[in-house]
């Protein structure tokens, strides 16, 4: 197969027997390929980050929620009416409301969510989440309860344990005045991996209703999105089309500062630990100014036998292209292989240290996820750097002085 005579020489160079720049060239690779392992393998795991929240958290909860005043006395109509309009995939009317969570003498402040279940799966997928079954083991009348993982922990509850629901609201008895309260039996484990473990719990909206007393109406409406980042501007329609007897609350106000730091520290991140990458790209000129130097009788011969500039320069931007190549191929490998490694040894780490490391996050894992994009950055960067880096030792080779070479051969 033809190959341009700068190619053959650049492989020949490349393939040198001399054991000192063989070296200086393996160090300059392992250089190269470090640096990339570790710019990718962090891109890996902001971009693992990105992912978990998407999927997880913003799978979980409603995209968009409409509250009222007081409460809802229509939820269907008003439901039937918004669910009419663009992006919107589905709806779920909901009491809601602040409680404790009592279990002997442990109590945990915790958000109550009164739901149908079948209805309440057109705008979340937590069904997908509890522990031992795809379903929400909700019954009208049974009052159980879904808890979510970390809260039972701290409570010490596991299916069929009993709760005690406790409402801020008082009522007057003959023996004085008592906070409202409810047993609950626990009917599912929600386990997310997320924040929302420690303090979402739901009941069926019957069960709601007869403790919060309020027979047909609702607290508000959620709303399911076809694409989340859509949530502002389906919010401003929706305020455009309801009273000013409701609110309208998008995902962005509990999350959106997280994700945008996300997304942000993402794109610094590369920004950053490029300069990993131009530090390696040095010791590739170092390596390359060594051959240029070793071989300046080869580079004098060429130039006696009317070999042009761009011939020279052309066979070192292509033997530093080559080196580079193959130091950002396993670079990239490596960083693959740790970010697997690091995602699964993590809960091993926090078994064998007995400490939940990731347990004050909003995710409690260490996620890592290799986007096509993310690679496609990295190997951007890395390849412009090294260019760059190949250019003074391509015009050095090209501006030696054949007869300064050749008087000492």
């Amino acid at each position: 197969m033809f190959r341009p005579l700068s190619v053959n020489i650049g492989t020949r160079y490349a393939r040198s027997s001399n054991s000192h720049l063989a070296l200086v060239t393996l160090v300059a690779l392992i250089g190269l390929a470090l640096s990339v392992s570790v710019l990718l393998f962090v891109q890996g795991v902001v971009a693992g980050f990105e992912r978990e929240l998407t999927n997880r958290i913003l799978g979980v909860i409603p995209h968009v929620t409409v509250r009222a005043r007081e409460s809802i006395a229509t939820p269907a109509e008003l439901g039937a009416r918004i669910g009419e309009m663009a992006h919107v995939e589905g709806y779920a009317s909901v009491i809601e409301g602040h409680a404790l969570l009592s279990v002997g003498q442990k109590v945990r402040g915790v958000t109550i969510n009164g739901i149908e279940p079948e209805q309440y799966r057109q705008v979340s997928r937590i069904h997908q989440y509890i522990r031992g079954t795809d379903d929400i083991a909700l019954a009208p009348g049974e009052y159980g309860i879904v808890v979510g993982r970390k809260l039972a922990d701290e409570l010490g509850l596991m299916m069929g344990s009993r709760a005690t629901v406790v409402l801020p609201d008082v009522t007057v008895t003959p023996l004085g005045v008592l906070p409202r309260q409810k047993s609950f039996f626990v009917r599912g484990i929600l386990n997310t991996g997320s924040e929302l473990d420690q303090r979402q719990v739901f009941i069926h909206r019957i069960d709601a209703a007869t403790l919060y007393r309020l027979n047909e109406g609702v607290h508000s409406v959620k709303l399911r999105l076809d694409d989340p980042l859509r949530a502002r501007n389906v919010r401003f329609e929706i305020l455009a089309d309801v009273s000013d007897k409701f609110t309208v609350s998008t995902w962005f106000q509990t999350y959106g500062a997280l994700y945008s730091a996300i997304r942000a520290q993402k794109a610094m991140m590369l920004l950053l630990l490029s300069l990993l990458v131009a530090v390696a790209s040095v010791n590739l000129v170092s390596s390359l100014v060594m051959i240029v130097s070793e071989r300046r009788g080869d580079i004098a011969i060429l130039r006696t036998m009317g070999s042009k500039r761009s011939l020279l320069i052309a066979t070192f931007v292509f033997l530093g292209m080559a080196i580079s190549g193959v130091g950002v191929t396993v670079g990239i490998g490596l960083g693959y292989f740790l970010g697997l490694f690091a995602e699964a040894g993590f809960p091993v780490l926090e078994g064998f240290l007995g400490v939940e490391l990731m347990g004050e996050y909003v995710v409690d894992t260490l996620p890592f996820a290799l986007a096509p994009a993310d690679v496609g950055n990295v190997v951007g960067i890395s390849g412009l750097l090294t260019l760059l880096a190949t250019l003074y030792p391509a015009w050095r080779a090209s501006s030696s002085n054949p007869t300064e070479a050749l008087q000492h051969e």
